[in-house]
């Protein structure tokens, strides 16, 4: 399943619940679930980011291959994702702390290694590693959850504690293969209580939850004209998928509760983009 473009058509169902995030849902994987068979127009899609890295720097793309983990490029790269973390605590580290790491950029230099820049530092070549060639680590997410990864090695651990923290040390850089599909009921039950959509089928790889979220550029704006003066564009709010239409009324999106664009991507949403 594939966005074709940023202008696909963006269609949602008449039922109705208030959220915005959205997990990814493929055909074959959910036959149990009933699609609606009506859709009504909204609007188009208008951005897709990825960020491969968390907390890092987003890439703007023109296609995107929907998986259930999330975006991807296309459907023959694997899917890219990244994460800090603490050399002695194993916890993860992120711009909420750190609000440099925003500058991070990461790009896939050839089908092997990764190419990461950021202000005042050198590029940092970094070959994706293979779980049986290298120290997998258990890293600590949000809401403690533990989320497994593959340690990026020595030169990499050292490049992130010089941009972050300007240390030699202290940080280290993980990899995910999305080899291990996550399980949140042991540290989100609450959180599972309340959004009874919600599950570890929508989980993405290093993301606080779901695999792709989703924002109408209109409620950005109505936050601007409330706020008077401000300057606050789409992309402070890191979505994945921003859609926009004259049709559209701020905060729509908090009434969808399927998304379907163009012929073959269907989105289910689970949860209110929120800060708990």
């Amino acid at each position: 399943m594939g966005l074709n473009s940023v202008t696909q058509t963006v269609l949602v169902t008449t039922v109705v619940t208030a959220v915005t995030v959205v997990g990814a849902l493929l055909y074959k994987k959910w036959k149990q679930i009933k699609f609606p068979s009506k859709w009504e127009k909204v609007g188009t899609v208008k951005k897709l980011h990825l960020y491969p890295l968390k907390s890092g720097h987003r890439v703007e793309l023109q296609r995107a291959e929907v998986t259930d983990v999330g975006l991807r490029q296309t459907k023959d790269d694997d899917s890219v994702v990244l994460v800090v973390y603490g050399a002695k605590d194993n916890e993860f580290r992120t711009a909420r702390t750190y609000p440099k790491m925003v500058f991070i950029d990461v790009a896939i230099h050839d089908e092997d290694h990764l190419a990461i820049d950021a202000p005042t530092m050198r590029t940092l070549y970094v070959k994706i590693p293979k779980r049986e060639e290298n120290n997998t680590t258990s890293v600590k997410c949000w809401q403690n959850e533990r989320i497994q990864g593959i340690d990026c090695g020595d030169e990499a651990a050292s490049w992130f504690s010089r941009y972050i923290i300007e240390r030699d040390t202290g940080l280290r850089l993980a990899y995910n293969d999305a080899n291990q599909r996550r399980d949140i009921t042991k540290t989100h039950q609450k959180i599972l209580n309340y959004y009874k959509n919600l599950g570890n089928q929508s989980t993405g790889l290093y993301s606080d939850l779901t695999s792709v979220s989703l924002i109408n550029q209109h409620s950005v704006n109505d936050l601007n004209h409330r706020i008077g003066n401000s300057v606050v564009a789409v992309e402070n709010f890191r979505h994945n998928i921003v859609v926009d239409g004259p049709d559209l009324e701020p905060y729509d999106e908090d009434t969808w509760d399927w998304i379907k664009v163009g012929d073959d991507v269907v989105l289910r949403n689970v949860k209110d983009c929120t800060s708990i």
